[in-house]
């Protein structure tokens, strides 16, 4: 942009100095061609040794705009005779203008208005731009020179240079203020994108859409192709999530009626050897973890879609706490202590909770203490409560959880660094365990050290 500007105000500059020049220069050798008559006559003539006829002609034609003079082919020099007071300054401006065109360098080069390898730009003292240049060459060698007073014309282009600047500037101005108000409007849809992008969610997948106000065309298009896609992908998860929860709705029955049969086959399993009680007790447990990992796949199913639904009310927590260990002493080889306040001991102590919900939780929590804690190590169970809340903590001495993912700890299928290689575990149970007691209106954190082990808080309000 900038160098077409550049080149657009050369090609106008260099039009307005042909057309303040060239005319004057071809008036310029129409008046002297007497001049170059009497030069030639002169030099032609052997007889001719009075140069005056030259010089009068010379005077004649000479004024303060233009002055002519002839330099012989010897050298020497033929000039007006000056006005009075003048003299000096003749001399200075014919010797300026010699001078200039015996040197190789001349300031012509700095000058836009000269073209050609004859002309030379000088200055009379008094500080009045001359051009110089031959007007005309005799046969025998005398060449009749001028100096024309070119101010007048260079101010003028001088002044037509400047507003040709101001004009180039003030263009390349609005050309830089629509160009980036144009840019803004291409970009700022484009931010609006990114934005929108950066923002959605699982959750948000179906209402997330970019509406623009009159955005050009190809950002338009842009715009509906991520609309689409984000279209494809809601219905591709709401079919996922709808998938999940049927799978894990059908899945339960079944699994219930294989638990039954083994429980009664282990009540009566009198004729059974003692490794084969063993297998159905391994069997059952298993049966109880997979049937716990269905029912948090089918709470997130339903938290997703809406139709998560938690009846709350006060529960005693103190006797959901006992339950949950009862069940977990059941299928754990390592102790589970519990440690209740003293006023279990005058009543229940209540929270506001849902029993079944806040039981998984703490299943939940049970499991993922065994899984990643060395055999025979305990697991403590503790609650405290204060005016308005009740604190559950469940604490192990396991491999503990990095600094760094303890922030995504309960993010959904994230398994810290260090638990890789245990191979049990979806990634789901503390992303459920979030769920329930968010739904249950508390709220859970950790607190962790590596080797050392892990230590969740539940806080619920109080009844």
């Amino acid at each position: 942009m900038v160098l077409g500007f550049t080149a657009a105000a050369a090609f106008t500059l260099f039009i307005n100095r042909d057309g303040l020049l060239h005319p004057q220069h071809d008036g310029e050798r129409l008046a002297a061609g007497s001049l170059a008559d009497a030069l030639d006559r002169l030099v032609g003539d052997p007889s001719a040794t009075d140069s005056a006829p030259l010089r009068e002609e010379l005077e004649r034609r000479s004024d303060r705009e233009r002055v002519f003079w002839v330099q012989h082919a010897d050298g020497s020099l033929l000039l007006p005779r000056p006005v009075a007071g003048e003299g000096m300054a003749l001399s200075s401006l014919v010797g300026q203008a010699m001078a200039a065109h015996s040197s190789a360098w001349s300031v012509r080069s700095f000058s836009p208005l000269l073209i050609g390898t004859d002309r030379r730009l000088v200055k009379d003292p008094v500080g009045n731009s001359y051009l110089t240049y031959t007007l005309h060459r005799s046969p025998g060698g005398s060449r009749l020179w001028v100096a024309e007073d070119i101010s007048t014309s260079v101010a003028s282009l001088r002044s037509r240079l400047l507003g040709l600047a101001g004009v180039w500037i003030l263009c390349l101005v609005l050309t830089l203020v629509a160009i980036s108000i144009l840019t803004r409007r291409i970009v700022q849809p484009l931010k609006d994108l990114h934005r929108l992008a950066a923002s959605v969610t699982s959750a948000s997948l179906a209402s997330s859409h970019l509406k623009l106000d009159r955005p050009p065309l190809e950002v338009a298009e842009l715009a509906g192709s991520f609309n689409g896609l984000l279209d494809r992908l809601a219905l591709a998860w709401s079919q996922q999530r709808h998938f999940v929860g049927l799978v894990s709705h059908e899945l339960r029955n079944p699994l219930m009626i294989i638990s039954g049969y083994l429980r009664r086959l282990q009540r009566r399993g009198q004729n059974l050897d003692p490794e084969q009680m063993r297998a159905l007790a391994t069997t059952e447990a298993e049966t109880h973890r997979i049937t716990r990992m269905l029912n948090d796949l089918l709470d997130l199913s339903r938290s997703e879609s809406g139709q998560l639904q938690m009846v709350l009310g006060p529960v005693a927590v103190d006797e959901v706490l006992t339950t949950a260990c009862d069940l977990a002493r059941s299928q754990l080889s390592r102790p589970l202590l519990l440690t209740l306040p003293k006023e279990a001991a005058e009543g229940p102590i209540h929270a506001v909770a849902e029993t079944d919900r806040l039981q998984q939780v703490l299943l939940n929590l049970i499991e993922n203490a065994d899984k990643y804690s060395p055999p025979g190590r305990p697991i403590h169970l503790n609650l405290s409560q204060d005016a308005d809340t009740l604190c559950i903590s469940v604490q192990d001495q396991g491999i503990g959880i990095a600094l760094e993912d303890i922030p995504k700890v309960f993010d959904r299928f994230h398994r810290g660094r260090n638990a890789i290689e245990h191979e049990r575990g979806s990634g789901l149970g503390l992303s459920v365990v979030k769920l329930l007691v968010e739904a249950m209106g508390g709220s859970i954190d950790v607190e962790s050290e590596i080797g050392v082990g892990s230590r969740f808080h539940i806080r619920l309000p109080a009844a």
